[in-house]
């Protein structure tokens, strides 16, 4: 118990020394370096414009994970990528993603539609555990009654804290499609 003690403390300042660099414009750089670019892009694409391969994604995300929501600076440092890769590479971090961005906002508008019919349904089996708690079938209204709580309680979860990571991860897509690229 002492070490993880220990562990913990070091480990507390390390991060306490830590400093988040920030270019002239008072964005936070991400340095990156790229010793070879044959896997830079994916080899798929929805459209013409290309995108980001997997493992440059997983590195900006890697990254940038511990970051706060902030305006973004990349600085790719590599003697194998030419002006023309440059603004090729460029677009597909962009349109990467955009793509994520607009997925996100796909699944969040999904979730309040979810959530609003389940709210709906739960408001309705409601209405019918009072008719039949009325009307003396009381087995029958308690199980209604249960099973409208539950309805409710996830039209809860899914409109607020399901998406709560949504909107953050909406955010973190808006500041990488907004991302200040450097070579």
């Amino acid at each position: 118990m002492n070490k993880f003690k220990e562990t913990k403390k070091s480990v507390k300042e390390e991060i306490s020394k830590r400093r988040l660099k920030r270019d002239e414009n008072g964005r936070v750089v991400i340095e990156m370096t790229v010793k070879n670019d044959d896997d830079f892009l994916s080899p798929f694409s929805e459209n013409e414009t290309p995108v980001i391969s997997e493992s440059v994604s997983d590195f900006i995300e890697n990254s940038t994970i511990s970051l706060p929501l902030e305006p973004l600076t990349m600085k790719i440092h590599s003697d194998c990528i030419d002006e023309r890769e440059q603004e090729l590479y460029k677009k597909a971090i962009k349109e990467y993603y955009t793509e994520r961005y607009i997925s996100n906002e796909k699944e969040i508008k999904r979730n309040y539609i979810i959530a609003i019919i389940m709210a709906l349904v739960g408001v309705l089996m409601l209405g019918f555990s009072i008719y039949f708690g009325v009307s003396e079938q009381m087995l029958v209204a308690e199980i209604i009654d249960i099973s409208a709580w539950v309805f409710l309680w996830e039209a809860v979860d899914i409109s607020i804290l399901r998406n709560i990571s949504l909107r953050v991860k909406r955010k973190r897509y808006l500041s990488y499609i907004g991302m200040n690229i450097e070579y």
